[in-house]
């Protein structure tokens, strides 16, 4: 008898419930899943002062969580619908740049400076050297960590087992923590973007999504269910 796959989510769990919503939502049914975040987001530093600032950058929705209150009427810029989304719903005058850091550096140009980049203490990119670079004034800010989780009790039960096991990934950070752990199970892996498959080094290759948004991570997600 072949075993049904189990989805395994270790995004924060507000992401991972949303998420687990729109992939149960596709398929009209409940989903066998466990949630066990690798990570935890926590608030970091001083809430900056965004007076004087032209645009406010986000490239997550962690950062405008932590910036709440003080949105209201700013001109932002985002790398994702989702975090967008977000920021409208505080609002923000928001535009979307793009599904990726680098997306937004190609339209460095329309950005209204100086900006200042919210950013986590983990990023990829650089954005304040590259806008920097690129002749546009930008300072950026830590406004929340990405410390690191131990799996839980059933998800170290859920790897090491012969059950089959999706495995979305949507960040290098998360992406690097989950190759440490023992994978014994058989893996389907997929990853947002070229840049989480490359920080993946478990044992499975990851698949990359279509597109480096969530629709896309859902769609082979739900395919293999």
């Amino acid at each position: 008898m072949v075993e049904r796959p189990r989805l395994l989510l270790i995004r924060p769990k507000v992401q991972s419930l949303a998420f687990l919503a729109d992939c149960e939502a596709r398929l009209g049914r409940r989903i066998d899943a466990v949630v066990s975040p690798i990570i935890d987001i926590e608030p970091i530093g001083e809430i900056p002062d965004l007076d004087g600032y032209g645009t406010v950058i986000f490239t997550s929705s962690n950062a405008v969580r932590q910036m709440s209150e003080n949105l209201k009427g700013r001109l932002v810029a985002t790398v994702g619908d989702a975090t967008a989304e977000l920021a409208r719903s505080l609002g923000a005058d928001a535009t979307v740049f793009g599904e990726t850091a680098n997306d937004l550096l190609d339209r460095a140009e329309a950005l209204v400076p100086p900006v200042l980049i919210c950013r986590g203490v983990h990023a990829r990119v650089d954005l304040q050297a590259e806008l920097t670079a690129r002749g546009v004034a930008a300072t950026s800010v830590i406004v929340y960590d990405q410390v690191a989780r131990s799996l839980t009790p059933l998800a170290v039960d859920l790897l090491s087992g012969s059950n089959p096991v999706i495995l979305p990934l949507f960040s290098p950070r998360s992406a690097m923590l989950l190759s440490r752990e023992p994978l014994r199970a058989p893996m389907n892996v997929i990853a947002i973007s070229e840049a989480v498959k490359a920080a993946w080094t478990g044992a499975s290759i990851a698949r990359v999504a279509k597109e480096p948004n969530s629709k896309a991570v859902c769609d082979l997600v739900t395919e293999a269910l």
